[in-house]
């Protein structure tokens, strides 16, 4: 059986994101950022200079559109902009290829996928959830957790808009076997140990810190680095390039 993996990624490039990216380093717990150039939804985003220090710091910076904007409903032209301008104006602030987008709103659409592609990335991440390996497609990246005490409602919602599947229905269970978020995010790394498969936890900078939710955070990631050794700890990237063959030979061989 494969050793489990954590990955953890993070959406919006909201300037709280600094502050989480500081806590995610005290625990030795590597990330992703996400990041739009602007919010269409009115939060503030990082400036460039933010994105340079997250990547200085070891982190992966990642695209999700130029204004964080939802592909489904969008002109195809106007969809393309988004992907393309987005990857492009990070990649001229980092002096770097950016391999990774994450669809805004979790949302693929009719289109979304073909246009990763032809925008040049790697992969792409979705919010289909309850899952402990990314799947065969790495532009359409599956999660396990969201940092959010998601209830009964949104949860299943999730398994039934991204296919279901009694693997993810069993997650659900386990998720929902917990009354606390620590102790629902704990249901999901011990399930990971025991499939020898991945954790991917994501969430917002901006919900934790509109929900006061730090030291909940750093409970958390105290005790995820205390179950996944410092070598099974990966970007969303290092865990793409590992399953496509491109990267470091860590395979993940897990059923979720």
């Amino acid at each position: 059986m494969a050793e489990p993996i954590l990955v953890t990624s993070w959406d919006d490039g909201h300037p709280a994101d600094r502050q989480l990216a500081e806590r995610l380093a005290r625990h030795g717990i590597a990330a992703t950022f996400f990041v739009p150039v602007h919010n269409c939804e009115g939060r503030p985003t990082m400036a460039a200079a933010d994105w340079r220090a997250l990547d200085a710091g070891g982190f992966e910076v990642a695209a999700h559109t130029v204004d964080h904007i939802r592909l489904p409903g969008l002109p195809p032209d106007e969809a393309r902009r988004q992907l393309a301008d987005g990857r492009r104006r990070l990649e001229d602030a980092l002096g770097r290829v950016v391999a990774g987008f994450a669809y805004p709103g979790g949302r693929i659409g009719r289109h979304g996928r073909r246009l990763a592609a032809e925008a040049g990335f790697a992969y792409a991440r979705t919010t289909r959830m309850f899952c402990l390996d990314p799947g065969p497609d790495p532009l359409a990246m599956a999660t396990t957790a969201q940092f959010h005490p998601h209830g009964a409602a949104p949860a299943l919602r999730n398994w039934l808009r991204h296919g279901g599947g009694l693997g993810r229905l069993r997650l659900v269970r386990q998720w929902l076997a917990s009354d606390s978020l620590h102790g629902r995010i704990a249901a999901m790394a011990d399930a990971a140990m025991r499939n020898g498969g991945v954790l991917h936890l994501w969430g917002h900078g901006w919900e934790i810190e509109e929900q006061c939710s730090w030291p909940l955070l750093d409970e958390i990631l105290s005790a995820l680095a205390e179950g996944f050794p410092p070598d099974r700890r990966l970007t969303a990237g290092a865990l793409a390039a590992a399953q496509t063959g491109t990267g470091p030979s860590t395979r993940v061989d897990t059923a979720g």
